[in-house]
This record gives structure tokens, C-alpha cells and sequence, in this order.
């Protein structure tokens, strides 16, 4: 992975209104830059809830924030409020280059920083249905670094796209993205494991424009071979803010 993009930027997957190319002959790589230009917030400050249900349909429930800042290289942390349980877990990403990316992970239990080696990055993000490497997905990073795009269908409102990661640390063997013209937002994206079956859905709800850039207010993750879902609600989001590099550092993981 190249760079992650985090829980928060997924809730924010932003968009500017580029309008619409309707007639015009787009490759599938030609919409994932529509996409990734469309992700422009220089910076985020978000606050969520997140819903968590097993199969049984057992309910937990979550709050966080997280920020996020483009630069030279992109970086993001989110740190877990509430419950108890999970209060002051936090976890970081920074992009080293166009062709790394460092994740670490702290858990105030056992009050030590965990890096997240390579192959765990497919692993579940702190129990949830995201994995780290899902939050670079969905939240519409460099999606061309990572993934090859062929146009499938199309009609007047949507784009429907077939993703084949070129990254050798992406899980997935393929995943569907179905993309609004309107907006260029991926409204739905369906994700294949290596054996070609249907393993996850993620569905985008309530999207709406907030200071120039289009926001989904609720996002949810199924694990249909887990039987499980994880849903997301956008609280609070605050775009382009003068943040302070020293969020995101490994020191301030622990504060």
C-alpha cells in the first residue's frame, strides 16, 4: 500500500463538483483520477460513532475522531473515545514514499506501539469489518498505485468498475466500485476474496455537500461471509484545518 487514507477520510470521501462528462470516452483509469481529484481536503478533523454487529446480531458501540493532512506525504490518526475498553487505542499512518507505507497501532492495555508488518495489514482494523488496508480504499486514495480499472457497464447516472489490485499486499483478489456521475462518488463496492466469492460490501448513505466537498454521513461495511456489519456515522467534520505535524508522530500515539 502506498498510502492509507484513513477511517476518517472514508467517512469523508470528498469530492469537488467536477461535473459531469456525459459523452465523453473515459477509460477506467480516466474515472479513478476523476475519483482521486475529487479527494482534494487538504486536511480533515472528524468525529464518528461506529455500530458493530456479529451475526447474532449483538450490538457495541463506539466513538472516535481522527485527522488527516496531505503534504508531501499523507498522514492520518484515529484515536477510539469511548467505551472504556477501547479509550485512548489509537492508530497511526504515514506515508513513507509513493511505494511504502508505515501503520502502527497503540493499545493502552498494554501500553506499547505495535507496527503493523505487511501481511497484517489484511487483518481486522481493532475488531471492526475494515481492514487497514480497506481504510486506503475506501477512502478513494491513490487508487490508480494500487488498483488496475476496466469500465464494465454504464448508463446515465453511474459507472460500474472492476478493480484488480496491482499491489501484491491487497488481499482481494478483485472488487466492484459503482461510481456517480453527478459527482464522482463511489456510492457501493463490492469486494472479492482470492478465491473469486463475494467476501464484503461497503454501501455509502446520506451523501451531502459540506464546505464545497461531498460527504457520506453513514457508511456500512458487511462481512457476508462473517456474517457481520460495521456502520459508521459522520458526527462532526471540520476540512482544511491548520494542523500540527506532531499528530502525527508515533510519540503522539501514547499522549
Amino acid at each position: 500500500m502506498k498510502r492509507i487514507i484513513t477511517l476518517v477520510l472514508i467517512m469523508t470521501l470528498v469530492l469537488s463538483v467536477n461535473g459531469l462528462v456525459l459523452g465523453q470516452e473515459l477509460s477506467g483509469d480516466d474515472i479513478l483520477d476523476k475519483v482521486e481529484a475529487s479527494i482534494d481536503a487538504q486536511s480533515s478533523k472528524v468525529k464518528l460513532r461506529m455500530e458493530l454487529y456479529d451475526k447474532s446480531g449483538s450490538k457495541r458501540k463506539r466513538k472516535l475522531e481522527a485527522f488527516t493532512k496531505d503534504g508531501e506525504y499523507d498522514k492520518a490518526l484515529i484515536r477510539f473515545l469511548a467505551p472504556a475498553s477501547v479509550e485512548d487505542t489509537a492508530f497511526l499512518s504515514q506515508e513513507k514514499n509513493s511505494d511504502d507505507e508505515d501503520m502502527y497501532l497503540y493499545m493502552p492495555a498494554l501500553g506499547n506501539v505495535r507496527k503493523i508488518a505487511g501481511s497484517q495489514k489484511n487483518g481486522s482494523f481493532v475488531g471492526t469489518d475494515f481492514s487497514y488496508n480497506d481504510l486506503s480504499i475506501l477512502g478513494g486514495g491513490n487508487y490508480k498505485e494500487d488498483y488496475k480499472a476496466t469500465i464494465l457497464k454504464e448508463n446515465n447516472k453511474e459507472y460500474l468498475l472492476r478493480l484488480v489490485p496491482t499491489d501484491e499486499e491487497i488481499e482481494y483478489k478483485f472488487v466492484k466500485m459503482w461510481v456517480q456521475k453527478s459527482n464522482w462518488f463511489p456510492t457501493k463496492l463490492k469486494f472479492y476474496d482470492e478465491e473469486g466469492k463475494l467476501y464484503k460490501e461497503l454501501i455509502s448513505e446520506d451523501i451531502k455537500e459540506k464546505s464545497g466537498y461531498w460527504t457520506a454521513e453513514k457508511m456500512t461495511m458487511k462481512d457476508l461471509q462473517a456474517d457481520s456489519k460495521t456502520i459508521l456515522y459522520l458526527d462532526e467534520i471540520t476540512y482544511d484545518l491548520d494542523l500540527n505535524d506532531r499528530i502525527f508522530t508515533v510519540r503522539y500515539l501514547r499522549r
